[in-house]
């Protein structure tokens, strides 16, 4: 049961303060240019935009950037086993590994 004893004697409704609701502008996904801004919001629309071959710049500042399908990069292709056996002679291969071992800094003896 409500406690109706407490009357205020106000009659008056509260009185609220009016702000303009800000909506959010519609953007032309149609033009070729777009904000930094709109572009984060539109990125996956954009990017269909770019993968139809259509041009999308995108402007921050008096930047301007352009947003663009890059073709895909061929793989490096798997070399066999012993691709490079005939490159080198033996005695290249002993000079080279001496040479590599003679460059390593190794810890004194008394560390190890």
């Amino acid at each position: 049961m409500l406690d109706t004893s407490l009357n205020t004697g106000y009659i008056q409704p509260m009185k609220i303060a009016s702000r303009p609701r800000f909506r959010k502008l519609k953007i032309n996904l149609q033009s070729q240019m777009f904000t930094l801004s709109n572009a984060k919001t539109y990125l996956g629309r954009l990017m269909e935009k770019a993968g139809r071959g259509e041009t999308v710049y995108i402007v921050k500042g008096r930047q301007r950037f352009i947003l663009q399908e890059v073709p895909e990069i061929e793989p490096v292709p798997i070399r066999p086993p012993n691709y490079f056996a005939n490159a080198y002679s033996q005695a290249e291969i002993q000079e080279d590994n001496r040479l590599a071992k003679a460059s390593v800094i190794r810890a004194p003896k008394d560390l190890e």
